[in-house]
């Protein structure tokens, strides 16, 4: 049975990844900031915190003691708060990074090896240049960030596979933060998930633009 470990399991994508790997017969593992919006059908669901090391350390210990070797893991977690730069103190900018990119860099060091040979690691990226917007800064440095971070854990650990998904918009609660109107557009979370596992399956990496 193929075994999943998903960070950031509350929110839109993040729960539909739960589910779609649920109902293809994975084993999966969900770590969430809220663990009461995680779907009922994981398998073990415990709680982090982007900014908190600590936090990440004990979720990746739990995951540890209940799972043979993953085959995939995917950081889903993220957030926005839309400001100018200017205005942001230092402490809600933090917020910004730990989120989109500090976070996927704990994640990523605690869940490297938990990894078999040959599994693959996924983040949520972004188009920068179409995020590139006024009240977007943090947001859009953090989601810059992101693919030399992924590029660089690719040419550090050859034995893996490493996939950054640049998704357009999505139609999540991530919204009720974006000071525009949702894009008729947008894709559902549904659609994402099944993106990211029709990736994995493939057996294909790097840049995934959705």
């Amino acid at each position: 049975m193929p075994e999943a470990l998903i960070w950031g399991a509350s929110g839109g994508i993040g729960s539909a990844l739960v589910s779609l790997l649920k109902s293809q017969g994975w084993r999966v593992y969900a770590a969430a900031r809220d663990e009461q919006r995680v779907p009922s059908e994981a398998d073990l669901v415990c709680s982090f915190d982007a900014s908190d090391d600590f936090s990440i350390q004990q979720a990746a210990l739990q995951v540890a003691q209940e799972a043979g070797s993953l085959d995939l893991v995917v950081y889903a977690a993220g957030g926005l708060v839309a400001a100018t730069v200017d205005s942001f103190d230092a402490s809600t900018w933090k917020a910004v990074l730990d989120a989109n990119l500090n976070g996927a860099q704990r994640a990523a060091r605690e869940s490297i090896h938990l990894l078999r040979e040959g599994g693959h690691m996924m983040f949520l990226g972004a188009y920068v240049d179409k995020i590139t917007l006024p009240k977007f800064g943090a947001y859009a440095a953090a989601k810059a960030g992101l693919e030399p971070l992924v590029a660089i854990l690719q040419k550090e650990n050859r034995k893996l596979k490493f996939t950054l998904a640049r998704p357009g918009a999505v139609d999540t609660p991530f919204w009720a933060n974006v000071p525009f109107s949702l894009p008729k557009t947008a894709s559902t979370p549904e659609a994402i998930a099944q993106a990211l596992l029709s990736r994995f399956e493939s057996g294909e990496s790097g840049l995934l633009d959705l």
